[in-house]
């Protein structure tokens, strides 16, 4: 028996398990390691809403474009369109929709507006004509066509559009911003332009008054 030969085979041998073993140690470490990234990752839900085409992704705590806009068109349908019967369960439905922060503030006001339709029995109706996304601002705008009903007549028909900003939190959406107004969205375009229109009227009056003085 060649026992230099025997020797050397066996001395590679044993290098041979030991790099396999570190190896094997590696990949059962990778393993691991990918195992709890892949179980701590945030998961992504891809939904169809039912009033848009585009598909919508929602995360535990943020959205895309397209579940936000659906979003706020639920919101806008449901505070909206309001009659004397309705108004007790869209307050409570609405209530839980906003957050803390702004719940007294925003809860005051549309309790006031649903106690005007109980008393005075009317109804609110809200056809929307208009939905948008501002990337800028995060904003959601519904805009449409708002009349209100009642026993003497219906009163004439009103460009209205409602504002917010809706976040997600564990998977649910929650609206941290809310406004109501009259005519078309406020973009931050349209809110510059008037901005600067403001400005330039003040500044041509001053210049009036100076030179009357």
């Amino acid at each position: 028996m060649d026992y230099k030969q025997f020797t050397s085979t066996w001395l590679s041998l044993q290098a041979s398990n030991r790099f396999l073993k570190i190896c094997c140690v590696l990949l059962i470490a990778l393993n691991f390691v990918a195992l709890i990234g892949w179980l701590n990752k945030e998961r992504m839900v891809i939904l169809i809403p039912p009033d848009l085409s585009n598909e919508s992704e929602i995360a535990r705590n943020k959205a895309s474009e397209g579940y936000k806009k659906a979003w706020g068109m639920y919101t806008a349908s449901l505070i909206g369109n309001v009659t004397p019967d309705n108004a007790d369960f869209i307050l409570e439905s609405f209530k839980n929709m906003v957050t803390s922060e702004i719940r007294s503030q925003i809860i005051d006001r549309v309790m006031e507006e649903l106690d005007s339709v109980k008393q005075e029995k009317i109804s609110s109706i809200f056809e929307i004509t208009q939905v948008a996304y501002e990337p800028e601002t995060d904003k959601v705008f519904v805009t449409g066509r708002n009349r209100m009903m009642g026993a003497g007549g219906s009163s004439p028909v009103t460009n209205q559009t409602f504002e917010f900003t809706i976040n997600v939190k564990n998977y649910s959406p929650i609206i941290t911003q809310m406004a109501s107004y009259s005519g078309q969205p406020k973009f931050i375009s349209t809110v510059e332009a008037e901005e600067k229109k403001k400005k330039r009227e003040e500044d041509y009056q001053q210049k009036n008054n100076s030179r009357k003085h």
